[in-house]
């Protein structure tokens, strides 16, 4: 299987980047359209090929229905359109959903309800491009953007190697023009895609695959853990998704710089957050971004009274958790708990300003400001618990667990017993300081490169990979092939 991590993925990077500079530019957009079909043949098999194949010609038809002059039936076009895509996504993924409930429903009220769950094909990617679809669709009808009347191009945006997998969510106006014709780069570009390709890999095998080890370990067996064991898998998961999920942003924002193609930011130092609704606005900036355009604003926005504004909230929080799957773990985990904590801060906020004045407090001062970074990772960890656990029981009986007396498995090994050796662990505090340093540059000072000459960038560079080939993850106990947010 074919991963962005793999070694068959670099030759495939490396055989387009000789035949787009090759070929004339007319035929740019056919070289990665070709390799794009490899990655998902070789990622997600023929079912993925043949869905996707479904999906892009209903999009693409509807497109050529709903950019005509006339007006009449757009309307159902539009609703057609976005039904079948919708259909399409609810049959792959939601199937269990109404049993999920009732097994929710049986935790709740104590009578267990258990049943096999129905097996669906896995199709890579589905859950990105069909939002992608949707989103173009839409954006026709309103006249945003002219239809495609190219069957390649649009094919080529729907289903490039370099976001089928686990994003971004790209609009049609802002990454299919470059997707058409892959300009031919320069050694800037180049540079700049190779280090933004090895801060990828640096967060994936340096940290993410070595926190994977802290957080199944005591997972795995979360019964024989308790107290601050607990507590620490619950931090580790959150420190291991997100380097895991924003390392595959970097490692394919990196790649398609080396083509000349600029995909959309997905993250933005997350964790530096100081309220859950900056954190949403920093944290899979494209899905938010989505559900904003065509959910949040369409449903009326903070335009019709407080009311309606949280109740806004609340349905795109519930789809947002809902994406994620059809388990009550992400529907409350990353959907309706996040919505309650920014309802909750927004109606809480002129209490703590008044407790600010009272006390004679500057909320702007450094350390309030930390306190509030703080709070806000603890509150986004606590919904990551869930989105983590295998049922709500679980996820109850670990929150719990952390309140109790500390405790781990007699057979546990390694740094605080949590299946990580000693070398691994330093190794990973090391790693964890450096990307800390990294994001606390690109919070004060963006996009500014850290290192600002040519000469000692390429330096840079040739020290990162020997780092990541020094130190990395590989081997057994670690599955570097494998994303977090590839099975959504």
């Amino acid at each position: 299987m074919m991963s962005y991590t793999s070694f068959r993925f670099v030759l495939l990077v490396v055989a387009g980047l000789v035949l787009t500079n090759l070929v004339p530019k007319r035929l740019r957009g056919w070289v990665l359209l070709v390799l794009s079909l490899i990655f998902m043949v070789s990622a997600g098999g023929y079912q993925t090929v043949c869905f996707w194949l479904i999906s892009t010609a209903a999009g693409f038809a509807a497109g050529l229905l709903l950019c005509g002059d006339k007006s009449f039936g757009k309307g159902f076009v539009l609703f057609a359109a976005v039904m079948f895509q919708l259909g399409l996504l609810a049959y792959f993924k939601y199937a269990n959903l109404p049993f999920y409930t009732l097994e929710a429903w049986g935790e709740i009220t104590g009578q267990p309800y258990e049943f096999e769950p129905v097996e669906r094909a896995s199709i890579l990617g589905i859950s990105f491009y069909t939002l992608m679809i949707i989103g173009y669709n839409v954006d026709v009808y309103r006249k945003d953007v002219e239809a495609a009347r190219s069957l390649l191009d649009f094919s080529l945006f729907t289903g490039y190697f370099g976001h089928i997998v686990q994003g971004p969510v790209d609009t049609y106006k802002e990454t299919g023009e470059s997707l058409k014709s892959p300009s031919l780069v320069a050694f800037e570009d180049l540079q700049a895609g190779c280090l933004k390709i090895l801060l990828g890999l640096f967060k994936k095998l340096m940290i993410s695959e070595r926190l994977s080890v802290i957080v199944d370990t005591i997972y795995g067996d979360y019964s024989s853990y308790g107290g601050w064991y607990l507590f620490l898998a619950a931090v580790s998961f959150s420190m291991q998704l997100y380097t895991d999920f924003s390392g595959c942003m970097d490692i394919v924002t990196g790649v398609s710089r080396l083509f000349g193609i600029h995909l959309a930011e997905n993250f933005r130092q997350p964790y530096f957050s100081e309220t859950i609704g900056e954190f949403w606005r920093r944290w899979h900036i494209t899905l938010g971004a989505f559900l904003r355009k065509y959910v949040y604003i369409p449903l009326g926005g903070n335009r019709r009274g407080k009311l309606c504004k949280y109740m806004n909230i609340t349905v795109v929080f519930f789809l947002s958790g809902l994406w994620h799957g059809g388990k009550y773990t992400f529907i409350i985990g990353t959907g309706l708990l996040q919505c309650g904590y920014m309802i909750f801060g927004e109606l809480l906020k002129p209490l703590s300003d008044q407790l600010y004045r009272l006390l004679l407090v500057d909320p702007n001062a450094p350390a309030i400001r930390v306190l509030r970074r703080v709070r806000t990772f603890l509150l986004v960890t606590a919904g990551f618990v869930l989105f983590r656990s295998d049922s709500l029981i679980m996820a109850g009986r670990i929150f719990a667990g952390m309140f109790g007396p500390a405790r781990y498995a007699e057979y546990g090994e390694g740094v605080f017993y949590s299946g990580l050796g000693m070398a691994d662990f330093v190794i990973l505090l090391i790693s964890l300081t450096i990307l800390f340093v990294i994001s606390l540059w690109r919070e004060k000072n963006g996009d500014r490169p850290i290192v600002q000459k040519e000469g000692k960038r390429t330096v840079l560079c040739f020290g990162i990979a020997f780092v990541i080939l020094l130190f990395g993850c590989y081997g057994k106990g670690y599955d570097m092939s494998s994303f977090i947010y590839s099975q959504f």
